[in-house]
């Protein structure tokens, strides 16, 4: 078989011990090749997986992110005017942290890669503002649920973006009555939700596993049907070496350019929601603490559309492409509303600002694509930081796309911005969807010239095998990709 012309290098079948060192898990899969476990069984470890390690991915993300979007409402109550610096310094602050975010995402998921995951999520919670958690979520959530329960776990994780607006703007709408502090109420907020932050990460340093190889909360034979479960996800658990080649290859694959581009064009938008939703919502005509409640819709809005996707993905094959159209085309109508409905349609604008939040839906289910759908975990963290990148360069250009002197305006420029950022994105997600549509096709086509006479579950069973070596998706005749 030509290697080059049917689009595959030749795959490791055989475990060997030098993949044995590397490979989280691979010992407990070799060992146990022959388990068989009940349905009953299986739900079982996945409920205290739930219980446990859910949660914990829940209140990282929403702590991080309440954390990090403490400007958003810093600049609500004086922030700004208290450190004397115009509309276009203060995006500076906003941006700063996504420079930082830029620098350390690399070196960070060399950390995620090399040490043990809990251990370095702990560390980087702790000095939030650092690095972001959320990369290293979406690296740990394929090596413990399955590819069929990842996009309703990973979404709701994620959702908790929107649990944590709601918790700051009620959290600052009772620090905004605190009138007779000798703290400004801006520090308030920061020092509040840096604190908990902090706190939260020493729990995870402690209580956080690396993958069910080492849950203490599962018994030795429910560690084993853990790894088992997720090594149907055909893209392996986690692998401690760092291999160049799969760095060339990613680098040689489309999608990380589509994904890098759709990051970028995703977080323009967020830039200016995150960091500036208050004071274009104060621009509407509200007051202050009238503007700190009429946030939270926003909010709804995110987790509604965020978990009702993150079901449907899980409940139907294949729907993930066409869920990430459906949250970007809803996203570019309010846009579009929001830019050029007349201005003294208040309220109408405003709803159209609350569904800007189905941006989150094409963004979130764009990292389970990765998730899912490489293979090879130097492969899979390199698309991954590649992917935050991008998210790092939108955030950082987001903020300053909000013009202070188009205040009375409804501030034009930005939300323009957010529409082109949309469109772009949603154009990026099409082309993706296309691609690997096409890639799966090709890979049938291949496997009949082969003469392979197999049915789906013999195909898959061989995609898990070959896939626990630690081979990428191009290296693996058995894989197809999760649309």
């Amino acid at each position: 078989m030509d290697e080059k012309k049917d689009g595959y290098t030749n795959p490791a079948f055989v475990i060997t011990e030098e993949a044995l060192e590397h490979e989280v898990g691979l010992d407990l899969y070799r060992d146990a090749a022959d388990l068989e476990y009940t349905p009953a069984e299986a739900k079982k470890v996945r409920r205290k997986i739930d219980a446990w390690i859910l949660p914990m991915f829940c209140m990282c993300q929403g702590l991080a992110y309440l954390d990090k979007t403490g400007t958003n409402y810093g600049n609500l109550f004086g922030m700004r005017a208290s450190l004397h610096v115009s509309t276009a310094q203060f995006a500076w602050f906003a941006s700063a942290f996504y420079i930082g975010y830029l620098i350390c995402a690399w070196p960070a998921n060399l950390a995620l890669q090399k040490y043990p995951t809990g251990k370095v999520m702990g560390i980087v919670t702790f000095f939030w503002g650092i690095v972001s958690v959320t990369p290293g979520l979406g690296l740990m959530t394929p090596l413990w649920w399955t590819l069929q329960e990842q996009p309703i776990r990973h979404l709701t994780w994620y959702c908790f973006n929107g649990v944590a607006s709601i918790i700051g703007s009620l959290v600052a709408y009772g620090l905004g009555h605190a009138t007779h502090s000798a703290v400004a109420t801006w520090k308030l907020i920061f020092i509040v939700f840096g604190s908990f932050t902090s706190l939260w990460g020493i729990f995870i340093f402690i209580f956080l596993p690396d993958s069910p190889a080492s849950a203490k909360f599962l018994t030795p034979e429910q560690r084993i049907i853990g790894v088992k479960r997720v090594a149907e996800n055909r893209t392996g658990t986690k692998n401690t070496e760092f291999k160049w080649e799969q760095v060339r290859e990613a680098f040689v694959d489309p999608k990380l350019y589509l994904l890098f581009v759709a990051a970028i064009a995703a977080q323009i938008p967020n830039g200016v929601v995150s960091n500036f939703s208050t004071i274009i919502i104060k621009g509407f005509g509200f007051t202050q603490l009238q503007t700190t409640l009429l946030d939270i819709p926003n909010s709804v809005v995110q987790i509604s559309s965020l978990i009702l996707s993150g079901f449907l993905a899980g409940r139907f094959k294949n729907s993930r492409a066409i869920l990430m159209f459906v949250g970007n085309a809803t996203c570019i109508v309010a846009a579009c509303a929001l830019t050029y409905a007349p201005h003294h349609e208040t309220w109408g604008r405003l709803v159209a600002f609350w569904f800007t939040s189905f941006q989150s839906v094409g963004f979130s289910l764009s990292l389970v694509m990765i998730s899912a759908n490489i293979g090879g975990y130097t492969k899979r963290q390199t698309t991954n930081a590649i992917t935050f990148i991008g998210y790092c360069i939108g955030n950082i250009a987001g903020p300053h796309v909000l013009l202070e002197r188009e205040a009375t305006t409804g501030y034009p420029t930005a939300t323009k911005a957010m529409l082109a950022g949309y469109v772009v994105k949603t154009v990026t997600h099409l082309v993706l969807g296309a691609y690997m549509l096409y890639w799966n096709r090709r890979w049938d086509k291949m496997a009949i010239a082969r003469g392979e006479l197999l049915s789906e579950a013999q195909r898959r069973k061989l995609a898990e095998e070959v896939g626990m070596t630690d081979a990428t998706e191009f290296n693996n005749p058995y894989f197809r990709y999760a649309l």
